[in-house]
């Protein structure tokens, strides 16, 4: 009987003895593949440079500079008789556009708050303290019936603003910036001295008298 039980035991025992020897040697295997094995380099994504557009300067007559991306199609509506500036720029590649104006005061309309006040009348408008060519000036969000951005000063007399449509939203914001913080106003030319041929009457740089008479 004992002898039975010692045969019954032997085959569970090379079975226990087989697998112990294939945990080892499959072990030492994956250590030795694994310690050998060159790993994969990993690749890291370059980031894209931002590449800034070339800037433009605008040199306009009713007396004002700005800077503009280029590839901006510019026109400076000659047709316009009433307004002492219309500057729009436009981009085939993205809807709406942006104008420059410099026109008379509005009915209504002595400085500066009171344009501003006059321009947030939409529902949706909010506006800002902000500053235009060194002037204090206000800024004017709209968001319906159409996204619009506007700064504005009253300057010298006339109103001098920067409206945006923001169709392209993120692309005419930043064409809007840019012209914004570039815009200067121009040194106003020295007024002519008036009187000066008077001057020269009255100081006696006229005709003599005396030699007429001869």
């Amino acid at each position: 009987m004992r002898g039975t039980l010692n045969l019954m035991k032997r085959p569970v025992i090379f079975i226990i003895v087989g697998g112990l020897l294939l945990g080892i040697l499959g072990g030492g295997a994956y250590l030795y593949f694994s310690k050998n094995s060159t790993p994969s380099p990993r690749v890291t994504a370059e980031p894209t440079p931002t590449i800034a557009p070339e800037l433009l300067t605008w040199d306009d007559p009713a007396g004002f500079t700005m800077q503009y991306p280029k590839g901006l199609t510019v026109d400076k509506h000659d047709e316009d008789k009433i307004n002492y500036a219309h500057v729009e720029f436009l981009d085939s590649k993205h809807p709406g556009g942006l104008i420059v104006w410099v026109k008379d005061l509005p009915k209504g309309v002595t400085d500066t708050d009171t344009w501003g006040k006059k321009a947030a009348t939409p529902s949706s408008a909010i506006s800002f303290d902000t500053t235009l060519g060194s002037q204090s000036a206000q800024k004017i969000l709209v968001s319906q019936p159409v996204k619009t951005v506007t700064t504005g000063v009253v300057y010298d007399g006339v109103l001098w603003y920067v409206e945006a449509t923001l169709t392209d939203d993120a692309y005419w914001q930043s064409v809007y910036d840019k012209i914004v913080q570039s815009f200067t106003f121009k040194p106003l030319p020295a007024q002519a001295v008036d009187g000066g041929a008077s001057d020269d009457t009255a100081g006696g740089g006229g005709v003599d008298e005396e030699e007429v008479l001869e």
